[in-house]
């Protein structure tokens, strides 16, 4: 059964497929709705360093989610019969949760006070931190589990759009910038508090102290992609605080807006790969993976081909100033690389249990990464932005090769 007949005869899985691209698409969407605005109001240089802030907040939801989002879906998805069962998991994440939470706040303080410039901007940093909450908050896991993703989208959308607009409203000169985290903060602290309220209120399901076993059974079934996760954030987004140090925050946004190109071009086969997996996870199948994999490639590719043609005009939309965008078009050939490691990491690796792949291949390709970073440093090529795009890419093809290769084993 190819994945258009699975999605034909499953009307669960469409809709869940449906209103999940709806709640990404949205959720990638919003700051791409402001990001001309603040770059013209705040300037390239001051709006590079709320990426930054941004950016270096994001390292930290790893640690907060610690794999629990991936391997809690599948425990929810499993038991999507059982509410006590499922209360059990969601009490177990949340409280998990919380403790990483605190936990990584005083490993980022440290850090941003240890960095001068850094420093320089502490109040900036420490507003963009609370942004983390979302990754405390908002039980994606659990409405992904049990295929319903239709109230959760629609209270999103509604909060985080309001906040969307107060940024043109409340953000009028550059020393409004350090409003910009407080504001998108504020949106994702509600939206997961909704999603709690709808889960426990609306659901039904009970919060209870689960045993230290429990706790421990969960750290430890997350531990393996947990580890992937930070190789992958290391190697993802450390380019954005070496290229700020290196060759200033305005090539900072340059890079941001290539990311958010390449990352909106990946969000169909990511929701897809998310809609996929409860199923995947209760019946691996060999035929669909291999179907969705290849339709996975030719429309990315089409994607890709048809966002280039018109790639000038896109970014006039961003920066209004003449920019070089060669460096922007090799970004977009990422999405295709991307569109099949990852789909090869959730619904293959996950869902037929080998996800002791996911961390050997985040293993290797994150020293393929720092040898080509070290070797660049070295030699003195790391002075532009398409050299950063280019360490980019050739790390995630090295992952997706490495991927590919484990997958004809596995499919042998």
């Amino acid at each position: 059964m190819g994945i258009f007949s699975l999605l034909h005869t499953n009307k669960k899985l469409l809709a869940n497929f449906s209103w999940l691209a709806i709640l990404e698409i949205f959720i990638l969407i919003a700051p791409l709705i402001t990001y001309p605005y603040l770059v013209r109001v705040l300037g390239r240089e001051l709006y590079g360093w709320v990426i930054t802030a941004q950016i270096t907040a994001s390292y930290c939801t790893v640690l907060i989610d610690f794999g629990f989002k991936r391997i809690s879906a599948r425990h929810i998805a499993t038991n999507s019969d059982n509410p006590a069962k499922m209360g059990e998991v969601v009490s177990a994440i949340l409280i998990l949760r919380w403790a990483l939470w605190i936990l990584s706040f005083v490993i980022y303080f440290v850090v941003v006070w240890s960095i001068h410039t850094y420093r320089q901007q502490l109040p900036l940093f420490l507003y963009s931190f609370l942004t983390t909450l979302s990754s405390v908050l908002f039980l994606d896991f659990y409405f992904q589990g049990i295929e319903n993703m239709k109230y959760i989208t629609i209270i999103n959308i509604i909060v985080r759009g309001v906040f969307v607009a107060a940024t043109f409203i409340i953000i009028t000169s550059p020393s409004d910038y350090i409003y910009i985290p407080i504001l998108w903060s504020s949106g994702y602290i509600l939206g997961g508090a909704l999603s709690l309220w709808i889960a426990f209120c609306r659901h039904k399901l009970s919060f209870k102290r689960p045993r230290m076993e429990v706790l421990k059974k969960h750290m430890r079934e997350g531990s393996i992609i947990f580890f992937s996760d930070a190789m992958l954030t290391i190697k993802d987004k450390l380019n954005y605080n070496i290229m700020g140090a290196m060759i200033g925050m305005a090539d900072v946004v340059v890079y941001d807006i290539g990311s958010k190109i390449s990352a909106l071009l990946q969000k169909p086969v990511t929701i897809l790969s998310t809609a996929l997996f409860p199923k995947m996870a209760k019946a691996p199948s060999v035929a669909v993976a291999k179907k969705t994999l290849i339709y996975i490639s030719i429309a990315t590719t089409v994607m890709v081909a048809v966002v280039n043609v018109f790639l000038p005009w896109i970014i006039k939309f961003f920066i209004a100033e003449e920019i070089d965008i060669t460096a922007i078009r090799i970004y977009t050939l990422a999405p295709i690389i991307l569109g099949i490691s990852s789909f090869i990491a959730v619904n293959i690796f996950y869902a037929f249990g080998k996800d002791k792949w996911i961390l050997s291949s985040t293993i290797v390709t994150t020293i393929g990464y720092i040898v080509m970073l070290g070797i660049m440093f070295f030699c003195g090529w790391l002075n532009s932005v398409l050299a950063f795009v280019s360490l980019t890419i050739v790390s995630l093809l090295i992952e997706a090769i490495y991927r590919a290769i484990m997958t004809a084993k596995l499919f042998r």
